[in-house]
């Protein structure tokens, strides 16, 4: 038998939802805009147009129709989370921010809220960790919970890095190396086996691998070998003329300008990774991200 709404018709709305649940969005969409045209008071209605609009990637209709919603409905938390949603759909942070909170203030026992304010804080890293911490602390099998933190540790290792002038980042000091190595750390304690984490564990692999290069000391090579050469070659000569003719103070210095050489060469060429990138950018470069004794 068919659910029958107030009206005598269908219950367009329960039919709405159960589209939702089966992941059939157009067909969700499809009959939540029926429910809207049979009872356009209904903030149910537009909510569940809304999520369908927003699933098939129509922003500006799901914007329309969560805005009907919450004018209909404005202390339901829900509707303000969905907002959110929209907003961040549309990178528009502080506005999916203040929506998110919003359903927070209304609702402050429902942790999503929470990670929905710590999902706009793009400029704050440290306060979307925290605030994903808690939840994740509060619901550890939450599988969203745990990739919102793992994201959010991910975006601060990076953000904390040296930006160079193509827009790409790279570790210049001991500090930025140290923060990615504790965050690493600190994400190595999260259940990511699921498939779903699959490419959040792939962003996580380059994160590691440019880490571990910046940490490893390795030889470099030089564009002034040959000088390095030569002057080895010329101490070698002084060296065997002054044992040859019997001159020790000649041996001697060459013996201390081969050291010296050799020195130089190794302290200029086998260094950890970030060192030598260091040497190799700007000044403007070596000043972004963490430095020495911040963060």
């Amino acid at each position: 038998m068919e659910p029958r709404s107030g009206t005598g018709g269908r219950d367009w709305a329960e039919i709405a939802q159960e589209y939702l649940a089966g992941g059939d969005d157009t067909q969700a969409h499809r009959a939540a805009q029926e429910a809207t045209n049979q009872r356009p008071d209904d903030p149910v209605a537009w909510h569940l147009r809304a999520q369908a609009s927003l699933s098939l990637g129509r922003q500006a209709d799901a914007l329309f129709e969560v805005n009907e919603a919450v004018r209909l409905s404005p202390y339901v938390a829900e509707f303000h989370a969905t907002l959110g949603d929209v907003r961040c759909a549309e990178q528009d942070w502080p506005r999916a921010r203040e929506a998110y909170s919003r359903a927070r203030e209304l609702d402050p026992a429902n942790p999503a809220y929470a990670v929905g304010v710590a999902t706009t804080l793009v400029d704050d890293l440290d306060t979307a960790v925290a605030l994903c911490e808690e939840a994740v602390r509060e619901h550890p099998s939450n599988t969203y919970f745990r990739e919102c933190l793992v994201v959010a540790l991910a975006d601060s290792i990076t953000e904390g890095w040296s930006e160079l002038a193509d827009g790409d980042r790279a570790i210049t000091n001991a500090a930025q190396l140290r923060h990615a190595r504790e965050r690493l750390a600190r994400i190595a304690t999260v259940d990511l086996s699921e498939p779903e984490f699959e490419e959040v564990r792939a962003h996580l692999d380059e994160i590691r691998r440019i880490t571990d290069r910046a940490e490893r000391v390795r030889w470099y090579g030089s564009d002034h070998m040959a000088a390095y050469l030569g002057g080895m070659a010329v101490a070698v000569v002084a060296f065997l003329i002054g044992t040859g003719s019997g001159s020790g103070g000649l041996a001697f210095l060459a013996v201390l300008v081969g050291v010296g050489i050799a020195a130089v060469y190794v302290g200029r060429h086998r260094m950890a990774g970030w060192r030598w990138t260091r040497r190799h950018v700007t000044d403007s470069v070596r000043r972004t991200g963490l430095q020495d004794g911040s963060g």
